[in-house]
């Protein structure tokens, strides 16, 4: 089965690349978007699926789009965009539950939502120190917990890369052009040089199993395998596949 891949802009910060790349670009103010990306199947069944639905409290700075002539749109509006309602969305995959990646989650009551069992315990019982968890974003929805890597469904795969959280997991998704991997970590261009090793993200739980994973990403770039950072504001207009 193949897929095209859609990023929707669904909000924008405004932060230090220090966040992240791990020791690196401290004082370097970026804008950060929050993407929601539109999986959509070709033939088969039609699928219609979401990789992460944004943060609930909408963000779109003016400053932004007078910079880079970028708009982010409310959930809803950039599903209009395409001619969608939350209503065609079939499936929500989640890459880990910060709340800039799950926040408009209970928009898709009733739909089936994935996303790692550990990264699901951590959400029911955050520890002290991340506040980014928000256990409302996932109360009366259909969960769907998986262990480690697995398929989904026919062409969509989830990868486990704990570092980041404990339950990251990126999404490989099938398409015309060739496989897309949807970074589970926060991260942008900035921790994939085309020299030397990969740049461990800057907010991690575990700096070690962050710089792992990262590698293993890399790699996977380097394999000619196309890999779409979390906060990578160049994803802007494009399609994949």
């Amino acid at each position: 089965m193949s897929y095209t891949i859609t990023p929707l802009l669904v909000g924008v910060r405004n932060v230090d690349q220090g966040i992240m790349t791990y020791q690196q670009g401290y004082g370097k103010r970026i804008w950060l978007p929050m993407w929601a990306f539109l999986l959509q199947e070709k033939g088969g069944e039609g699928r219609t699926i979401i990789v992460d639905t944004g943060l609930d409290d909408f963000i779109n700075p003016p400053e932004f789009t007078e910079d880079t002539g970028l708009e982010a749109l409310y959930m809803d509006d950039a599903l209009a965009q395409h001619g969608l309602t939350v209503d065609d969305i079939d499936a929500v995959i989640n890459t880990h539950l910060h709340d800039d990646h799950c926040g408009n989650n209970p928009m898709f009551e009733g739909k089936p939502v994935y996303v790692q069992r550990t990264e699901l315990e951590c959400c029911q019982h955050p520890h002290p120190l991340d506040y980014r968890y928000e256990p409302s974003f996932i109360e009366d929805l259909d969960i769907h917990p998986v262990d480690g890597d697995a398929e989904l469904f026919p062409g969509i795969s989830v990868m486990a890369t704990p570092g980041h959280t404990p339950g990251v997991q990126a999404v490989k998704v099938e398409t015309d052009d060739g496989p897309v991997v949807i970074t589970g970590m926060c991260c942008n261009f900035s921790n994939f040089p085309n020299n030397g090793p990969a740049v461990c993200p800057g907010v991690h739980f575990n700096a070690f199993n962050a710089y792992d994973e990262i590698q293993k990403l890399k790699a996977l770039r380097d394999e000619g395998v196309t890999i779409l950072p979390l906060h990578e504001l160049s994803l802007a207009g494009k399609v994949y596949g």
